[in-house]
């Protein structure tokens, strides 16, 4: 007779189905990777991500779907290295706010 282990513990569900949705909304682009309305529209509009817009036929209003795949690829596109000379520049800014704001 083998010593089995069992327990009555409920199972959860699995979160990594829900972060690999095929479409998004607005509110589930800023939930999932940070980009908030106004530059969503900016990526969209320079075609730097894609969407859709679900309306029936007719209808000026209707939900404007992102395609998560899309937002994925424009993320790892981005450099992942910072320029120096930008890093030093924004520690000079800083070093003077954070100066001007003690007095």
């Amino acid at each position: 007779m083998t010593d089995k282990t069992f327990t009555t513990a409920p199972v959860a569900a699995s979160t990594a189905a829900a972060n690999h949705s095929e479409f998004i909304d607005l509110a589930g682009l800023e939930r999932q990777f940070g980009i908030r309305r106004s530059l969503a529209y900016l990526l969209l509009a320079d075609g730097s991500i894609r969407s859709v817009c679900l309306r029936r036929r007719g209808n000026i209003k209707g939900k404007r779907l992102i395609i998560a795949d899309s937002v994925r690829e424009f993320l790892a596109s981005q450099p992942s290295d910072i320029d120096p000379q930008l890093s030093e520049l924004t520690r000079k800014a800083n070093r003077a706010r954070r100066e001007k704001a003690n007095g």
